[in-house]
């Protein structure tokens, strides 16, 4: 007697495919944490708003193009929100992790609805400067009501937003250009 199951009725959505999602899940929240660790150690006073992003978007974008999810930008960035939540690394900002937060989601949504346009990498690369560009956006509205003083427009409106427009086009563009080296290496 052959107790043996055939392949036709065991699930393929059961142990394998699983372990293949909570992998995923773990890689992602990894690489948003890692983004933000290296942001609270690679700190030079170059008095330029928004330098971190070129890590930051680089990482996260990257992780984003290697995973099928259409969420993980958010994933990602849940991980960063949650490694900010931590005190002891340096970041006076109440915000930032929310930033991050609203940033995560606007980048999957922007990517989901330009991906059934076009593929093309230039929506890459401009989605995240545009994104990078929410963090001056929200301190520029929050800071009039915030009860902590906010010195992100120290040297005036225009240039932090700038910058952070620059450094996320910036990540952005080396996001794009390997993850476009990486399918044009697996095809």
């Amino acid at each position: 007697m052959n107790t043996n199951l055939l392949q036709r009725t065991i699930s393929r959505a059961f142990p394998g495919e699983m372990a293949a999602r909570a992998t995923e899940v773990i890689f992602l929240f990894s690489v948003g944490m890692v983004a933000v660790l290296l942001h609270s150690k690679l700190r030079f006073p170059m008095h330029l708003p928004g330098k971190q992003g070129l890590l930051f978007v680089a990482l996260v974008v990257t992780a984003r193009g290697l995973s099928r999810w259409p969420f993980a930008t958010s994933i990602a960035c849940l991980g960063s929100a949650t490694l900010l939540l931590m005190p002891g690394l340096g970041f006076h900002d109440p915000f930032m992790a929310v930033n991050y937060m609203l940033m995560g989601g606007l980048m999957d949504v922007v990517f989901n609805q330009a991906s059934r346009i076009t593929p093309r990498m230039w929506i890459i690369t401009g989605a995240t400067g545009l994104c990078w560009v929410l963090i001056p956006m929200f301190r520029l509205a929050v800071s009039p009501f915030a009860l902590v003083p906010m010195g992100a427009f120290s040297s005036g409106i225009a240039f932090p937003i700038l910058t952070h427009l620059a450094f996320g086009l910036a990540g952005g563009l080396f996001s794009a250009g390997l993850l476009g080296l990486l399918n044009r290496g697996s095809r």
